[in-house]
């Protein structure tokens, strides 16, 4: 079996070793994922490859570029080599949910330039929003390693480039941009729907949709109203209600762990407003489709 770490061992040094010992980590020969238990805090590290953060959970402040950031659950923090992160002190008493991806700068650069992009890659924008398509292809690469480790070379490398052409489309790195100026009401609206549909597991807001249409709040919430009947948040809400009662009816997972896919706050948030919608717990609706079974 290939030494696949060797590619990133530059990163690992970098854990302390309390940490690393408790990371979680897939590394085949162009991306390598990690999944700590902790952030490194007050300690200054400079990435070498394209690093890519997704939040869980909301992360303590950090200093990126000599700039102070605060992300929330559901960015999609964005680095290229040479970016510097610190991670400031936290009196947060919740675990840190979170998964850092390396991509090897070479690989990157390549499938950028593949999908349009001009020049060298970089990120104006470091916070973006992470898709429930990045997470599913992160999943499928996750399984491949496990279950099969590097036997499929053609498999590993086919995840590795949808990965990395994800994580472009995420991070909206400039290339294929619409000027929506020339688009019509019902394009703008078409657009949002796609967005809320694509990024409904991340905490999105209104704002978020604003920017990704590049149209303004109120005239976003004029023409989305008229068009759909309801506002743009009623039907992030709608989505995600939607996709949590089909994780309900298909799968074991649990009422936390279908939150924190679907985008709610928590396991609390989501059972209110699902008994809200439903008129019982998500647990009692599960208990029903058992019963109806029997």
């Amino acid at each position: 079996m290939i030494d696949l770490r060797k590619h990133f061992d530059y990163f690992m040094k970098k854990i302390p070793v309390n940490i690393h010992n408790n990371t979680k980590s897939i590394i085949t020969t162009h991306i390598a994922i990690f999944i700590p238990e902790k952030f490194v805090i007050n300690k200054k590290m400079s990435v070498e490859e394209y690093h890519f953060v997704i939040c869980f959970t909301t992360p303590p402040r950090a200093t990126i570029r000599s700039k102070e950031y605060r992300f929330k659950k559901g960015s999609l923090i964005c680095m290229a080599p040479g970016d510097d992160i610190l991670v400031h002190p936290s009196n947060a008493s919740s675990p840190a949910k979170y998964m850092t991806i390396c991509v090897n700068k070479e690989f990157m650069q390549n499938i950028y330039l593949q999908t349009g992009g001009k020049g060298n890659l970089s990120f104006k924008k470091l916070d973006s929003t992470y898709s429930y398509q990045l997470l599913e292809g992160i999943e499928a690469l996750i399984y491949e390693i496990l279950n099969y480790e590097e036997t499929n070379p053609l498999m590993i490398e086919s995840l590795e480039n949808r990965i990395v052409v994800q994580l472009l489309r995420d991070s909206n790195s400039g290339f294929n941009v619409i000027n929506n100026n020339q688009k019509s009401p019902q394009d703008i609206v078409q657009k949002s729907l796609k967005y809320i549909e694509t990024y409904y597991s991340s905490n999105i807001t209104v704002k978020d949709i604003c920017d990704a249409v590049y149209v303004s709040s109120p005239y976003l919430q004029k023409v989305f109203l008229k068009s759909v009947g309801k506002t743009p948040y009623q039907y992030i809400m709608e989505c995600r209600h939607r996709k949590a009662k089909e994780m309900l009816e298909i799968t074991s997972n649990s009422v936390e762990g279908i939150a924190r896919q679907c985008g709610f706050v928590n396991g609390a948030h989501f059972s209110t407003a699902f008994k809200q919608k439903e008129g019982l717990s998500p647990l009692a609706y599960k208990k029903s489709l058992i019963r109806d079974e029997i």
